[in-house]
C-alpha cells in the first residue's frame, strides 16, 4: 500500500475542543460513534491572493446511513445524507430551508472500483418542487490507496478523482475534484476542487469526539 505524505496537523480550533482528550482510534474506525473534523479551506483564484477559512464537518453514522453537517457558522451549514460522502442522496442548505434537494444516480454507492478503471454514471439533483437543478455526467476513478495520520490516529484512505460535466439551472458546469476518502469513517477527509481558474483545497487539521452538535 502506498503511503501519502501526512497532511498537515495544525493547532486545535479553540471553539471546537477536542485536543485535550485522547482519541480512541479503534472506536473511531470500528464503531459508529459521531465525530467532528476541523479543516482549513484555502481558495485560490488566478491573479488573486489566496484566502483561507476554518470549517467544521460533523459526521453521524447510523446503520447504513451517514449524515454530515458541513458547518461554516452556527447558522450556516450544509446537511447531506447517504450511504457515504461520495454518494449523498439529499442535501439541505440552512440558507434555503424551504428547498431541500434530492440526488439520484445511475449506479449504487457500493459500485466496485479498480485502480485505473474509471466508472462513468449520470447524477441528477432536484429541488423540493421537483424542478431539475443539476443534470450531469460524472466519472469516478480510484487513483491510489494509502494512509493518513490525524490527531494521533492513522486511517486507511482511498484517493479518488471525480469529474462532473453537465447543466446546472440550464447553464453549463464542469469541474474536477480529488477526494481523500476513509472507508472506515465513510467520509471524505480532504479534497481539492478545481473549477475554471478557481482551486479550493480542504486540509484536515483535527478530528474530535467532543463538539457542539448540530444534530
Amino acid at each position: 500500500m502506498r503511503l501519502f505524505p501526512s497532511l498537515p496537523i495544525f493547532m486545535a480550533i479553540a471553539s471546537w475542543p477536542g485536543s485535550l482528550f485522547a482519541l480512541d482510534c479503534a472506536a473511531l474506525t470500528d464503531t459508529d460513534i459521531p465525530f467532528a473534523l476541523a479543516s482549513e479551506v484555502t481558495t485560490r483564484r488566478t491573479g488573486e491572493a489566496p484566502t483561507t477559512r476554518l470549517q467544521q464537518m460533523q459526521v453521524f453514522r447510523k446503520g447504513g446511513e451517514v449524515t454530515t453537517f458541513t458547518v461554516e457558522s452556527p447558522a450556516i451549514y450544509l446537511r447531506t445524507r447517504g450511504a457515504n460522502s461520495l454518494f449523498p442522496v439529499d442535501a439541505f442548505y440552512s440558507t434555503e430551508p424551504t428547498d431541500p434537494r434530492k440526488w439520484s444516480y445511475s449506479i449504487g454507492p457500493t459500485v466496485y472500483l479498480a485502480r485505473g478503471r474509471p466508472v462513468s454514471y449520470s447524477a441528477d439533483m432536484k429541488r423540493a418542487d421537483g424542478k431539475l437543478q443539476l443534470a450531469a455526467r460524472m466519472t469516478l476513478e480510484l487513483l491510489e490507496a494509502g494512509t493518513l495520520e490525524l490527531s494521533g490516529c492513522r486511517f486507511k484512505v482511498l484517493k479518488y478523482r471525480r469529474t462532473l460535466d453537465g447543466l446546472a439551472d440550464r447553464h453549463p458546469v464542469s469541474n474536477s475534484e480529488e477526494l481523500t476518502f476513509a472507508p472506515a469513517l465513510r467520509t471524505t477527509l480532504a479534497s481539492i476542487l478545481r473549477t475554471g481558474d478557481i482551486e479550493v483545497v480542504s486540509n484536515p487539521t483535527e478530528i474530535s469526539l467532543n463538539f457542539k452538535r448540530m444534530q
